[in-house]
């Protein structure tokens, strides 16, 4: 019963540290037609240290370019943090001081993320969804 109970306890304080960190999210989606091509996105950008207004800002400027594409801006809904689980995630906190997560990449596509995480000298990380 003791070790449950530090278990539990251990658990419960990471969880209270992850939520600190993880103050602020907002997830984009769009559904459009890009060169003849249907694209389906579903990304999110976690907050890792910026500035409320420079981080909503980022957001929108992420949103704002499925029109430069032709499309309409991508849905965003800000969220306490991204969803779990995720197909990849660059962690790139000491440039960027966000974390890009990514959930609904084709093959190719996905292929891709390690190799633009790289560029950005983040850390990459293989998600469980497919």
């Amino acid at each position: 019963m003791k070790k449950l109970f530090l278990t539990c306890s251990f658990i419960a304080i990471l969880l209270s540290h992850n939520q600190v960190l993880a103050n602020e999210a907002c997830l984009l989606e769009t559904n459009t037609v890009f060169m003849g091509q249907r694209l389906e996105i579903k990304d999110c950008i976690q907050n890792a240290g910026l500035a409320k207004n420079d981080f909503r800002a980022q957001c929108e400027g992420m949103s704002q370019a499925a029109v430069s594409m032709g499309g309409p801006p991508a849905k965003m809904t800000y969220l306490p943090s991204c969803p779990v689980p995720f197909q990849a995630k660059c962690d790139n906190t000491k440039k960027a001081k966000t974390i890009f997560f990514y959930y609904m990449r084709s093959p190719d596509e996905a292929a891709s993320l390690k190799s633009g995480c790289d560029l950005m000298q983040g850390s990459y990380t293989k998600g469980s969804l497919k």
